[in-house]
């Protein structure tokens, strides 16, 4: 909020600032326009005629009224143009009777008798009597016409001065008034935003809650259903695998051949459905995953790899005991990576790594198999949903799941989570 409160502040001077530069010389130039246009009209109109004609009497009466205004600070210097871009008058007689391309800028003024005013840089030829003299003026062009008939821009030259003293006046009385009134806003929000930040907050303090009871509900139902089949199914098909396996053992050597075979195979298979189950039942309610239970049980994952002779280093180093559901998710994706090796990789040498600190635990399970199309990995039409259930639990927990493989190259899996579970909305 105070953050936002100075980018406010800082974006409202600004604006203040700058339309307060905006408006102060728009002022100040339509003075200067009616200025001008009060002098051609009351001054030169009437006097003109009679300096183009060269009249010295003419020409002096409308040097002494420049003189005049140009003591009282309202004009620097005077020009009066024809249409085709010549001087017919000026306070500096050295540039009378020259001709400057001024563009369509004359004929503008003159064609469509408007007036046109403009801060000026003093960087055209026309500038060469006001150039080393000043830096910028303010220029001011109006259209005049004589009693015969003809068409003339009157120009007028005054300093900035005004301009920027309106400038400086306008900053002083807007920035505060606006400055201000933002400020009496803010307060008037307060309450508001400080009722809504609480209110965000125990929103998220209510969904830490209830996420962290349906963890809890989620694990007692697990461990319920494992008990069950524990207690039940498994130790029922163990007894009968038991009692299948003693009746084959003690039938008659002169019975048929047939029937014993049979009998084999049905204690196998009942064995088999034993070692699903219990495997089954690690899914559902997997071994303590606390920050060594996890050691080991990530050791344990190994164990049938080492069977088969292929070679596997792991390497464990957690600085910060992962979440329970974090510490779940690490598990099922070690075992489910290895699980690929085994049937699928035809490696020899894989590496597991896990690391982690206050704040990220890192998985890398890496092989030297045959690796596969990168294209082959979404196997979720023929209903291999592993990685890509994987890489939701991963994403709910705010982390992320990439799997990197090339044909003859190997597999490398990785998994970024928080440590502590933060979910990712």
């Amino acid at each position: 909020m105070a953050a936002s409160a100075m980018l406010a502040f800082g974006i409202v001077a600004t604006a203040t600032v700058f339309v307060a530069h905006a408006i102060a010389r728009h002022t100040a130039l339509a003075e200067a326009e009616r200025s001008a246009r009060s002098m051609a009209d009351t001054v030169f109109v009437p006097a003109l005629p009679g300096a183009i004609r060269r009249d010295p009497a003419s020409i002096a009466m409308l040097q002494r009224a420049v003189a005049a205004r140009k003591r009282s600070g309202a004009i620097v210097r005077v020009k009066v143009w024809t249409r085709d871009g010549r001087v017919v008058f000026s306070d500096e007689p050295s540039i009378v009777g020259h001709r400057f391309d001024l563009g369509k800028e004359l004929e503008l003024v003159i064609d469509n008798q408007v007036s046109k005013s403009d801060l000026s840089n003093l960087d055209e030829a026309e500038n060469i009597a006001e150039t080393g003299q000043f830096n910028r003026l303010v220029e001011v062009y109006t259209p005049i016409t004589l009693e015969d008939g003809t068409q003339l821009a009157f120009e007028t030259y005054s300093t900035d001065a005004r301009v920027s003293t309106a400038e400086h006046a306008l900053v002083r009385e807007l920035v505060p008034l606006s400055l201000g009134s933002l400020v009496i806003l803010l307060i008037a929000q307060l309450p508001i935003s400080m009722w809504l930040v609480r209110r965000v907050g125990a929103a998220q303090q209510e969904r830490g809650r209830l996420l962290n009871n349906s963890l809890i509900a989620s694990a007692r139902e697990r461990r319920q259903i494992a008990r069950e089949l524990h207690d039940g199914v498994v130790q029922d098909l163990a007894g009968v695998g038991y009692a299948v396996g003693a009746l084959a053992q003690s039938m008659h050597p002169g019975a048929g051949t047939d029937t014993a075979r049979t009998l084999d195979r049905v204690s196998g298979a009942v064995q088999d459905s034993v070692a699903r189950l219990r495997t089954l039942m690690v899914d559902i309610y997997p071994p303590d995953l606390s920050s060594d239970g996890l050691r080991s049980a990530i050791e344990g994952l190994v164990i049938p790899l080492r069977g088969q002779g292929i070679l596997v280093d792991v390497d464990i180093e957690l600085s910060t005991e992962p979440a329970p559901e974090v510490a779940a998710t690490l598990y099922r994706c070690a075992r489910e990576a290895l699980t690929n090796v085994v049937k699928h990789a035809d490696a020899t040498h894989v590496t597991v790594n896990l690391t982690g600190d206050a704040r990220t635990v890192v998985l890398r399970v890496q092989d030297d198999g045959r690796g596969v199309e990168p294209a082959d990995l979404d196997r979720r039409a023929e209903g291999h949903l592993g990685l890509q259930l994987l890489r939701d639990a991963a994403k709910d927990l705010g982390g992320e799941l990439s799997v990197v493989t090339e044909l003859g190259a190997g597999t490398g899996l990785t998994l970024w989570l928080p440590v502590k579970g933060i979910p990712s909305h």
